[in-house]
C-alpha cells in the first residue's frame, strides 16, 4: 500500500516537471503588484483579433486611444485606472460578446477568466493598500465609458473586445517603465515563439 502511494507521489512529480514554466508576469501598478499570463491572454485575443475586429460596425470611433486615455496616465494612477478598466471589462465587454462559435466563446471566457484573476488580485491588494485615483484619470476612465455608451451594447462591447491589443500594450509599456528593464512582456514573448 505505502509502495503505490510512494509511486503515485513519483508519478505527480514527474509530471509536474514535465509542465511548461509558467508565463505568469509580475507587474506593478503603484504599490501593487499584480500576476498577468500575458502569453495566454496575448495567444487567446490573437486567435479572436480578426473575426472580432471585421464585425466592428464603428469604426471611426476609438474607445481606448493610445495617446491620450492610456499612455499618459500618470505613474500614481495607473493602479486605480488600471482596477476600473479591469471592472469596465468585466462588467460591460465580456459578457456581451456572446458569439456563435463555440470557439470564439472559449477564447473570450479565457480572457474574462485571466482578468477576474487580475481583478481579484488588485482588489486585495486596494483593500491593503489604497490605489490613489486621481481626477484626471477618472476623467479618462469616464470618457471611455462615455463612448463606450453611446453605442448600441452589443456593437460597444465588440468595438471594446477589438481593441483590447491597445490595452495589453499599454500594460506591457507600464511594466518597462515600472521595472525600467529593457524587456518587456512583449520582447519575452517574441523570444518564447522563436
Amino acid at each position: 500500500m505505502e509502495s503505490s502511494c510512494v509511486s503515485s507521489v513519483l508519478h505527480t512529480i514527474f509530471l509536474l516537471c514535465l509542465m511548461p514554466i509558467s508565463s505568469l508576469k509580475q507587474l506593478h501598478f503603484g504599490h501593487c503588484v499584480v500576476s498577468m499570463d500575458m502569453y495566454e491572454i496575448r495567444k487567446g485575443f490573437g486567435e479572436i483579433k480578426e473575426m472580432t475586429q471585421a464585425q466592428d460596425q464603428y469604426t471611426s470611433i476609438r474607445l481606448l486611444h493610445r495617446s491620450y486615455s492610456l499612455q499618459d496616465t500618470k505613474t500614481e494612477d495607473r493602479c486605480c485606472f488600471f482596477h476600473y478598466l479591469l471592472k469596465f471589462y468585466l462588467a460591460n465587454v465580456f459578457n456581451q460578446c456572446q458569439a456563435n462559435s463555440n470557439f470564439h466563446q472559449r477564447r473570450v471566457s479565457r480572457i474574462a477568466n485571466n482578468f477576474l484573476s487580475i481583478k481579484k488580485e488588485l482588489t486585495l491588494c486596494d483593500t491593503v493598500t489604497t490605489c490613489p485615483c486621481g481626477k484626471e484619470a477618472i476623467h479618462r476612465y469616464e470618457q471611455i465609458l462615455s463612448r463606450f455608451e453611446r453605442m448600441e451594447s452589443h456593437s460597444a462591447a465588440l468595438k471594446a473586445l477589438g481593441e483590447l491589443d491597445i490595452l495589453l500594450d499599454w500594460i506591457d509599456k507600464t511594466e518597462l517603465k515600472s521595472t525600467g528593464t529593457g524587456m518587456g512582456i512583449t520582447a519575452e514573448l517574441n523570444r518564447t515563439q522563436v
